[in-house]
């Protein structure tokens, strides 16, 4: 892959986009050079997140990122899209330099038709804006990540992210009814943005796809109506096992929440609650009221007890808390200096997708390898689903870098185990430069059949090359 642009390539950019949307300071470049993914979190990745771009382009519009995206294609030149800045595993990285697109600039809401229960965005309109805009014609999103005051619609496709509605409306890849995409060589793909469309969804090639197959420029997304009412409870159950039990009987027998955030915080003090539950629905209110009534039922048959509406609502009130601070203290840093700062404390987290049935199995298993790796945990939870199980786990011992192999050694191997009792590595954050070296063990087969979509859209391998193992 060829390293560097020279200066016709700048000359001709700046020719396209205008000099203010060309950018090659040192400053911006490093500023450009990743996202939130810290360099002890990448373990055996590291050294690859010291890459930095060679230039950096803001473009305005679908044809502008056409005709960079065809220049690059000429002249063989790395591209990598760039969203909010938020991912967590290094998917933003230009590991072999070249063109970071930033499309902040494609930031316009094209359409909210109330009537189709449908908005047309640009891959750069700000989560947050969205679903301000949609709020004020009685509709919401139903994607409400932690990142969502500063993630990008594109950036959320791109991951297939899930976020605190996952559990009532999916993942964000459920919500796109079709998409705009600039293909490798330049040309512009449009699918039809209708629930359901001829042949295959060929869409669904570029959602969570990270980039590599093509840029989103736009979508068409499925948008909902503003519920009639809430509900959000807190729940204390006196262990893990009991509160999973309630939620699994919550989906037994078919209820429908629009929140499920599920935890269990060492220590284990008998003396306080440290296994909490928040539960939301929404909907009309006569539904509301219904679920909600029975659901509370079910939760005190397992143990649970009401710990206050003052604690629920402070939950939810505090959500994207964490994003705020991101984008207060970090987000705009050079990546070398966010790497460094998000590296300390010594921690990382794992979400896996497991069969329901082996979640028990999976703890108990993962406590096995903590324990043999000197690791301690500090909190294990589900989100959205009885399927969607995580864990945050840290070293109190840190020691540098033996710390950081240790701590990469066993995240490997839960990793593994989740795969061996059917599950997948990673149900939130997409794969980026962490998880690539496990995902011939993801796939098997299916690796295969990918690199081959590769190879027949991207055969110059520009497109966020690095990533997925592609």
């Amino acid at each position: 892959m060829k390293r560097g642009i020279d200066q016709s390539v700048e000359k001709t950019l700046r020719a396209l986009l205008g000099e203010a949307k060309v950018l090659i300071r040192p400053g911006i470049l490093d500023r450009y050079a990743g996202d939130a993914l810290g360099s002890f979190r990448a373990f055996h990745a590291a050294p690859l997140l010291e890459a930095l771009p060679d230039v950096v382009v803001i473009p305005e519009t679908v044809e502008e990122v056409a005709a960079v995206v065809k220049l690059a294609s000429e002249h063989r030149i790395p591209l990598v899209p760039y969203g909010g800045g938020t991912g967590v595993m290094g998917g933003a990285v230009p590991v072999n330099g070249g063109i970071v697109l930033d499309l902040k600039g494609l930031n316009r809401i094209l359409k909210i038709s109330p009537q189709d229960r449908a908005a047309s965005v640009e891959a750069g309109v700000i989560l947050e804006d969205l679903e301000m805009a949609l709020n004020g014609e009685g509709l919401r999103l139903g994607h409400d990540p932690w990142s969502r005051p500063i993630a990008t619609v594109g950036g959320a496709i791109a991951t297939n992210g899930v976020g605190y509605l996952v559990a009532k409306y999916g993942p964000m890849g459920n919500q796109v009814l079709g998409l705009e995409v600039v293909l490798p060589n330049g040309e512009i793909l449009a699918t039809r943005g209708v629930p359901k469309a001829a042949g295959p969804s060929l869409h669904h090639l570029f959602i969570g796809s990270e980039g590599v197959f093509g840029i989103v420029t736009k979508a068409t997304l499925q948008v909902f109506p503003l519920p009639e009412k809430r509900s959000l409870s807190a729940l204390a159950f006196r262990s893990f096992d009991d509160g999973f039990h309630a939620v699994m009987e919550l989906y037994r027998i078919g209820l429908q929440p629009s929140v499920v955030d599920f935890a269990e915080e060492p220590p284990f003090l008998p003396s306080s609650p440290h296994v909490t539950l928040y539960l939301g629905f929404e909907g009309l209110e006569e539904e509301v009221k219904a679920l909600e009534k029975r659901a509370l039922q079910i939760c005190q048959h397992f143990g649970g007890t009401d710990l206050g509406t003052e604690k629920a609502a402070e939950f939810w009130k505090t959500r994207h808390r964490l994003a705020e601070r991101y984008r207060k203290f970090l987000l705009n840093r050079p990546a070398s200096t966010r790497r460094r700062l998000l590296s300390w404390p010594p921690f990382d987290y794992l979400h896996v997708a497991l069969p329901a049935s082996s979640v028990f199995e999976y703890r108990r298993r993962c406590q096995a390898i903590l324990e043999a790796h000197g690791l301690s945990i500090k909190e294990w939870s589900l989100w959205g689903r009885p399927e969607f199980f995580s864990l945050l786990i840290y070293d109190i011992g840190f020691s540098g870098r033996k710390g950081q192999e240790r701590m990469g050694r066993a995240v490997d191997e839960m990793i593994a185990l989740a795969q061996d009792l059917g599950g997948s590595m990673e149900y939130c954050h997409g794969v980026g430069l962490k998880l690539a070296h496990l995902m011939e063990r993801e796939w098997g087969k299916g690796l295969e059949v990918m690199r081959s979509l590769k190879q027949a859209l991207d055969p110059l391998n520009i497109m966020n090359p690095g990533k997925l193992a592609l």
